[in-house]
């Protein structure tokens, strides 16, 4: 069971009809993903969850080159 599936089983049992529970769902979740790109764009980098930086997989290909755009 996760914050979701105890979140509707409290809507449940305040008597909230289906549909109206879904839109709250919905509604909560929609605004806890803006607030999540509003972090990443104000930070300047993407948040990819609870490891440090210097365990995240890199690119360790050719080095990058800069081209001559025509």
């Amino acid at each position: 069971m996760n914050i979701d599936g105890a979140t509707a089983i409290i809507y449940a049992e305040l008597g909230f009809p289906a549909e109206l529970a879904r839109g709250l769902f919905l509604l909560s979740r929609s605004v806890g993903i803006l607030a999540h790109a509003w972090e990443e764009n104000e930070g300047g980098a993407r948040i990819k969850g609870p490891l440090p930086k210097t365990v995240l997989a890199g690119y360790h290909g050719k080095p990058y080159r800069d081209l001559d755009r025509p």
